[in-house]
């Protein structure tokens, strides 16, 4: 870990959706909270694809409707080579868990998005490319949901590492 900055990184599948739209939602909720210079945000995908792009309009469209902006969004991926640039993962759904773990990402350094709603709620954060508009704004409304929670757990973890 870096000696100030515990480096989180949000994790899907494309890196245009779900895992950007992640990152902007939980480091504003961060900056509201007096909490950004505890860690350093970032996002990546699984998946090679989208690699260089921009994040996919309905989820720059979402974020700019809460005043959120995706415009410098570069997708990027995560791989053998630069996992271990990060102290935290957060992984969208439990494929992308799976993928972080075979490519050597310790267990306990991976968190799911939803894990702070309850056990009686489905891990994974569904993934709205295929579908419309609807899809991101439920994105949007589960990830703001569980920023609160995921930055506790972000703060505990860099705790416990110092």
């Amino acid at each position: 870990m870096s000696e100030l900055k515990l480096r989180v990184l949000f994790v899907c599948l494309g890196n245009i959706c779900r895992s950007p739209l992640a990152e902007v939602v939980v480091k504003n909720v961060a900056l509201e909270h007096g909490l950004s210079d505890l860690f350093h945000f970032e996002s990546a995908g699984t998946g090679d694809w989208h690699v260089g792009k921009g994040a996919d309009h309905r989820s720059a469209a979402t974020a700019l409707q809460y005043g959120l902006s995706l415009a410098q969004h570069r997708a990027q991926q995560i791989n053998r080579r630069n996992i271990n640039d990060w102290d935290v993962f957060v992984a969208m759904d439990a494929a992308n868990k799976q993928d972080l773990i075979h490519l050597g990402a310790p267990i306990t350094s991976i968190v799911m998005m939803r894990d702070f709603e309850g056990a009686d709620v489905a891990p994974d954060v569904p993934d709205p490319y295929y579908g419309g508009d609807e899809g991101f704004e439920f994105a949007y409304r589960m990830l703001n949901e569980n920023a609160i929670g995921l930055l506790q757990q972000l703060q505990q973890m860099r705790a416990a590492s110092l």
